[in-house]
């Protein structure tokens, strides 16, 4: 009677040995941490809107081109500055949000008119991708001097000109309203 006792401790033992490292093999955990934090410069609330109109242009002059090609022309500025105000220029950037681009680095229209028809977004003559690379140094912006805080302004003014979106070159385009509107972020590496 003492050996199929012990014995049966023993088998129940191994039972439970392997059930407890089967355990451990199934499951893990991971932990996550960072620190969120501002970034040493801000857009200044009276400064962080701006427009660019493009003037009417007919729909014969994107009809020639390929998807992602511009007109090469017609390029317009914004009607002002968006300004920055940072209290260190220190690894500040800013960048465009590609969400609003299509593959072919065109901003896709959300207006009411051509799916066709979008727009190039450029920085003093320097075309602005989807690829989320592209970002401006405040050393590219211009300097517009201190604020009452003691903070330095910079200006940022973008330009942009029409593009074909969609379509083979001798495709036709449709006609109507376009419009998109582009989210600009501050970083600070």
């Amino acid at each position: 009677m003492k050996r199929s006792i012990i014995a049966a401790a023993v088998v129940t033992g191994l039972f439970m040995s392997s059930g407890a490292f089967a355990a451990g093999v199934e499951e893990g955990t991971l932990t996550i941490t960072g620190m969120v934090s501002g970034t040493a410069c801000k857009f200044l609330d009276t400064a962080n809107t701006a427009t660019i109109t493009l003037d009417d242009i007919p729909a014969t002059v994107l009809t020639p081109l390929a998807a992602g090609q511009d007109t090469g022309y017609g390029e317009n500025e914004a009607d002002k500055n968006l300004i920055l105000e940072c209290n260190s220029s220190d690894n500040v950037k800013i960048k465009v949000d590609g969400s609003a681009f299509d593959y072919n680095s065109v901003i896709e229209n959300k207006g009411t008119g051509p799916a066709e028809v979008g727009f190039k977004l450029f920085h003093k003559n320097v075309l602005i991708t989807k690829d989320g690379q592209d970002e401006f140094k405040l050393s590219d912006l211009e300097r517009l001097g201190l604020s009452t805080e003691g903070n330095t302004q910079y200006g940022l003014r973008l330009s942009a000109r029409y593009a074909k979106a969609l379509g083979a070159a001798g495709a036709p385009v449709g006609t109507g309203e376009v419009k998109a509107n582009i989210k600009l972020i501050v970083v600070q590496d």
